[in-house]
């Protein structure tokens, strides 16, 4: 069985769009940000830890851990805690270029495949009233970096160049591939 230890629906939407069967068991890990670790390091270091806390309870099966991270100057933008949180990291990517980071995790028994896409974004310039209208809708509340760039979110988007699924939290063609070879 196939078993997805997010409960991303934006992540259960993209297996399911891509025809895979498969369960969702979140992996209620605790997320965390250490700063010892590079970007494309914590990412891949969560994504694992999310995979693992549930292949400890289905050893049989494949689990799929994913995690995605912004990183703007350096700093890395998880979730908002709140919407004051969400419009601080709003602010600060408003009319500038970051880097999204989606790391993905594939746990089978003892065999653990894992892989990062890293994806630019350039924003528009926003003003403070299109900021606190888009909090207003609640879409930025569980999203890393404030945004859904599949959803209103879009809107405040100017380009990007990599993985549009790197972006929304997985990369689904390289998924597929490494799911091929497990």
């Amino acid at each position: 069985m196939l078993i997805l230890a997010s409960s991303s629906p934006r992540r259960a939407k993209l297996l399911k769009d891509a025809g895979l069967d498969f369960i969702v068991v979140p992996s209620h890990l605790e997320e965390f940000v250490d700063e010892k670790y590079k970007p494309a390091e914590l990412v891949l270091e969560l994504a694992k830890q999310k995979a693992l806390c549930v292949a400890a309870k289905y050893p049989d099966d494949i689990i799929i851990g994913a995690d995605t991270i912004v990183v703007f100057e350096d700093q890395v933008l998880g979730k908002p805690r709140d919407e004051e949180d969400a419009y601080r990291m709003l602010r600060l990517l408003s009319n500038d270029r970051h880097v999204v980071y989606t790391a993905v995790a594939l746990v089978k028994g003892d065999q653990v495949k894992s892989f990062v896409s890293e994806s630019e974004v350039w924003m528009k310039n926003l003003s403070d009233l299109e900021i606190k209208n888009y909090i207003k809708t609640g879409e930025p509340m569980d999203k890393a970096g404030a945004y859904a760039i599949q959803g209103e979110g879009g809107q405040l988007v100017d380009h990007y160049k990599g993985d549009f699924f790197t972006i929304v939290g997985l990369p689904l063609k390289e998924l597929l591939e490494q799911l091929k070879n497990l």
